[in-house]
């Protein structure tokens, strides 16, 4: 199906999660000014209104509706407040989550991994369940956006991203399971997998009560130190996506820093293909 120029987005709805700070906040202004009415939401309420009594301020078309993406609840909440406020959503920005490195898998506690589980991996389960049927219905041009990881395509070996990456590769499965159903339909699917970032991707006092609470982890404060001396830009990721939207890609990446990384374990698996090809043919009979 044909997918429409981005300049069509004018005048549209945009739901963009996690969108108080970073990624989410670039691109949820970059979305209102291409003249966008976009709902900002965020699990952190103060922080969410400062955000958007900002692009308000500048007379861009904005609301705001804080929410728990864990919690499915919430979810639903946010997608019915959003078009009682601007109508049919034709965008879902699913940006929120929380990092989980530094720990060994089998030194982290249960409710870590819940918690790390329930963020980034149901969050978008409750935007397909409760935010994806109404761009379906409404059967207008459409864009579901996913935010992966660098590391859902490739856990560093560095970084102890174990349980991080699992909840990343799974935002891959499911966007690429998205992208096969719906080619018939005029929602297209994309995944972001950006790279470092200098935003607060480390802080763990967002951790809702209901998950533990407010929290502190130690143990990912070189992750805090890397990604604020190396990490992109929120505005240049915002940017980038704008521009992948305006391609049609599918992935979206933000660098080739993790190339020789990801065509390390894709090399290993199309090697693993081999030698399965090779013992078939050799025990077949």
């Amino acid at each position: 199906m044909t997918q429409p120029s981005p300049n069509t987005w004018s005048g549209k709805t945009a739901i963009v999660t996690g969108a108080a700070s970073g990624i989410g906040a670039a691109t949820a202004e970059l979305l209102a000014r291409k003249g966008m009415k976009v709902m900002l939401s965020d699990i952190q309420p103060v922080q969410l209104a400062a955000a958007a009594t900002g692009l308000l301020a500048q007379g861009l078309q904005v609301a705001h509706c804080a929410c728990d993406v864990s919690d499915a609840d919430s979810v639903k909440t946010l997608a019915d407040f959003t078009e009682a406020t601007f109508g049919n959503i034709h965008l879902a920005f699913n940006n929120a989550g929380i990092a989980m490195h530094g720990v060994p898998m089998h030194e982290m506690p249960l409710g870590d991994w819940r918690w790390v589980s329930e963020v980034n991996m149901n969050s978008i389960i409750h935007s397909i369940h409760h935010i994806l049927p109404r761009m379906l219905h409404h059967g207008d041009p459409a864009f579901f956006l996913n935010t992966a990881s660098i590391g859902g395509l490739q856990v560093n070996p560095a970084w102890m991203t174990g349980a991080y990456s699992m909840t990343k590769y799974a935002v891959v499965a499911m966007s690429e399971g998205l992208e096969n159903e719906l080619k018939s339909t005029a929602v297209r699917v994309a995944v972001l997998c950006p790279s470092a970032v200098s935003t607060n991707l480390s802080d763990a006092h967002t951790r809702p009560e209901r998950l533990g609470g407010a929290t502190d982890r130690p143990q990912q404060g070189f992750l805090r130190e890397a990604i604020m001396r190396t990490g992109a830009t929120p505005s240049y990721v915002a940017r980038r996506i704008w521009q992948a939207m305006e391609d049609g890609e599918f992935y979206i990446l933000t660098d080739a820093a993790a190339q020789p990384v990801i065509e390390a374990r894709h090399r290993r698996i199309e090697a693993a293909v081999s030698r399965a090809a090779a013992f078939r043919e050799q025990h077949s009979n």
